[in-house]
């Protein structure tokens, strides 16, 4: 398939900001339409900001909340701190990626206890984020955090503990059934000999502690050790199958064809790094079938941050707590298998949480930005134009005939026909941010 059979508009650069990153603003859209599609998903791969103007991010050390300064040991600190990263990074595919394996090797505070590993297990993934996927399994296999949390320390010769090396293949790498129970028992001699000692914050390798005799994994045998049992694990064909559908499912589609999910698996096989893979996904025509487009729910990440991007809002702890009311809390994913995504995102709770969230980013709104003129269509008697520019700013490229009468009427009666338009103009804020198409991406 060529690339150059879908056009490339403000409709296509709204659908791959809202999946590579988190949403758009205006500015943002202009830049990726003059850019080009080739342009814009290099810059997106590369980790360089889209538009000339990006400002760098603060350090931690230096951003404060009011008055406060962020404590680094306070996990709503750090939570806040990257949400402040996903809202204003200029290499906004990289937190997303962050973000993506966080959930793939889902670790949580709740049982690691200690905020800074979990600080130190998210600079990990950044830095692998669209890296070599091997080099990052490996990596993890000697993250303090994940050792915590997957009982490493537990993991000696003449006693293996299995979680790290089931969780290594059913979870990390090639999925259930591809695997067996005995290959769970070998891989997890493979891997004896790996301890974290807290006292010393050291990871260390004890020989004495390893399992050295030969092993059969997955229908290879030898005296088999971490690094070689990831070498086999790698081998397996239903490892490229097994990220492809995962990466598909997080970019693309809820239920991505099996032809799509081989042709990314061949990507992955081939290709050295996931950005590769990544990059051939957005410059493909696929990426961009209209029946794909608002076709995923947002995540309460996607959407907390698409909207304090859209509306230029400092992200407060607040805003990190709200997430967590909408099911999702940064550092805190409910269990090894991470969120569950998809319809769970919408559950009555986690609606009203949204709905709530939605208000009070209406209430924050500044008056004087409402009222400005890049809120203020040239025809202001017209409702449309007012729903119309909104929907532009908001980075909000498609809504249904359904939703524009409704907000058109909305807009009528409290805007056009008042005195006492500040009501209304929030209150416009507040229902196109619960609308059915502010939920999809």
């Amino acid at each position: 398939m060529g690339l150059l059979l879908v056009p490339w508009t403000n409709k296509e650069v709204v659908h791959l900001l809202n999946r590579a990153g988190f949403g758009s603003n205006e500015e943002e859209i202009d830049a990726c339409v003059k850019l080009g599609r080739e342009e814009t998903v290099r810059r997106l791969i590369a980790g360089e900001a889209l538009m000339s103007d990006s400002k760098p991010l603060t350090p931690f050390e230096q951003l404060s909340e009011g008055n406060k300064v962020l404590d680094p040991l306070q996990l709503g600190d750090q939570q806040m701190y990257w949400l402040y990263q996903m809202v204003n990074s200029g290499a906004p595919l990289i937190e997303k990626m962050t973000l993506f394996w966080h959930g793939h090797f889902a670790t949580a505070n709740y049982k690691v206890g200690d905020v800074a590993l979990m600080v130190q297990q998210n600079k990990l993934f950044r830095k692998y984020a669209l890296g070599n996927f091997k080099e990052l399994v490996l990596a993890v296999g000697q993250d303090p955090a994940m050792m915590i949390w997957l009982d490493v320390n537990k993991n000696k010769k003449g006693k293996p503990n299995e979680n790290y090396a089931r969780e290594a293949m059913e979870l990390f790498t090639l999925g259930i059934g591809h695997y067996t129970e005995q290959d769970v028992k070998e891989a997890a001699r493979a891997f004896t000999g790996w301890t974290y000692d807290k006292k010393e914050n050291k990871v260390a390798y004890n020989f004495k502690q390893h399992d050295s005799d030969n092993k059969t994994l997955l229908a290879e045998t030898g005296k088999l050790d971490a690094q070689s049992a990831i070498d086999i694990i790698f081998h397996q064909k239903a490892l490229p199958v097994f990220l492809a559908k995962k990466l598909l499912t997080y970019f693309a589609a809820d239920h991505p064809s099996e032809s799509w999910i081989t042709k990314v698996a061949e990507d992955i096989a081939t290709k050295p790094s996931v950005g590769e893979v990544l990059q051939a996904l957005f410059l493909s025509d696929e990426f961009y079938d209209e029946k794909l487009r608002l076709s995923l729910i947002k995540t309460p990440v996607d959407y907390v941050a698409g909207i304090l991007k859209a509306c230029r809002l400092p992200v407060t702890k607040g805003h990190a707590q709200a997430m967590r009311k909408m099911g999702q809390e940064l550092y805190s994913p409910p269990d090894v298998a991470g969120w569950r995504g998809g319809a769970s995102w919408l559950n009555t709770n986690s609606l009203l949480a949204r709905y709530q969230f939605a208000e009070s980013v209406a209430k924050q709104m500044n008056g004087k930005t409402l009222t400005s003129p890049s809120y203020t269509p040239k025809q202001t008697d017209r409702p449309e134009e007012w729903v119309n520019l909104w929907t532009q700013n908001l980075g909000m490229s498609v809504l249904s005939d359904k939703t524009i009468q409704s907000l058109t009427a909305y807009a009528d009666d409290t805007i056009i026909h008042t005195k006492q338009k500040s009501a209304g103009l929030r209150g416009l804020l507040h229902l196109m941010l619960i609308s059915p198409e502010a939920q999809m991406k």
